[in-house]
């Protein structure tokens, strides 16, 4: 679904008729020691997207199919969604084959996750939870997408994890966990 969304925003700025939609918000950089865990990834972006806007907030932090999260909690291809309510507009900042790059985009971002300032972001231990969870989709080649969700009403955080396998039909599980804790609140079967 992220992809997706990542997908839609840049059929905008194609629709739109030129780049302006998506303005660069960061200079592209090269990632020093690719790929990074997921508390690096969180370190990079949050300030970059602070540096774009001093009260931008996550709203959204996943994996992509381009990278899968591996068991030392990194990923080669990171999504970080920051909004700016001052600026009404969101920034992107996304990696992919070792570079960090920064697009906003003017607009509301959704549902804002709920998430504290020290919120899990332990990303082998999330693999860790994937595993247990998923072993057996693991061994069939499925890899380990994540990302986060705001629950309707409350905007209470969650990780949710995904199998994921190219060509292949979703794993059929999820798994849900806490993202301010690393709880683990239900498997979806």
């Amino acid at each position: 679904m992220r992809i997706a969304r990542v997908s839609a925003l840049m059929l905008v700025a194609t629709v739109a008729g030129s780049v302006d939609a998506l303005d660069p918000a960061c200079k592209t950089t090269q990632l020093k020691n690719p790929p990074v865990t997921l508390a690096e990834m969180y370190s990079l972006a949050d300030g970059r997207a602070k540096a774009w806007k001093a009260d931008a907030v996550p709203v959204e932090i996943t994996t992509t199919s381009r990278g899968l999260l591996q068991p030392n909690g990194s990923a080669a291809s990171w999504h970080l969604l920051f909004y700016s309510d001052s600026a009404k507009s969101t920034v992107m900042i996304d990696t992919s084959s070792g570079s960090l790059t920064c697009f906003s985009h003017p607009g509301s971002a959704g549902r804002i996750p709920d998430l504290k300032a020290d919120f899990f972001r332990d990303g082998a231990k999330l693999y860790a939870i994937a595993k247990q969870n998923g072993e057996a989709l693991l061994s069939q080649g499925y890899g380990v997408m994540m990302g986060t969700a705001a629950a309707p009403g409350n905007r209470h955080a969650t990780w949710i994890i995904n199998y994921y396998k190219e060509g292949a039909k979703d794993g059929g599980i999820s798994v849900h966990i806490d993202a301010n804790t690393g709880a683990v609140e239900k498997v979806l079967k």
